[in-house]
């Protein structure tokens, strides 16, 4: 999906810090490991609303403006 992949546990490792729910924990890795909005909504069967709502939160909390950097954080 993308030239750079993170493990589960390197991804725990830095998201760890942020106070993510389980829910943001799960949906954030999907995020950074390539998935687009529409496809983690079909896959947790939530509306792509939802989705963004999450990330609104996420990124909220992690401090980023968006997907670009949040993906960053993860980046060595």
């Amino acid at each position: 999906m993308s030239e750079h992949s993170i493990t589960k546990k390197q991804y725990l490792e830095v998201a760890g810090q942020y106070g993510f729910t389980r829910r943001e924990l799960e949906l954030g890795f999907l995020k950074v490991s390539g998935f687009s909005n529409r496809r983690i909504a079909y896959m947790y069967g939530i509306s792509e609303q939802t989705v963004k709502n999450h990330f609104t939160h996420i990124y909220e909390k992690a401090w980023v403006p968006g997907r670009k950097e949040f993906r960053e954080l993860f980046i060595e």
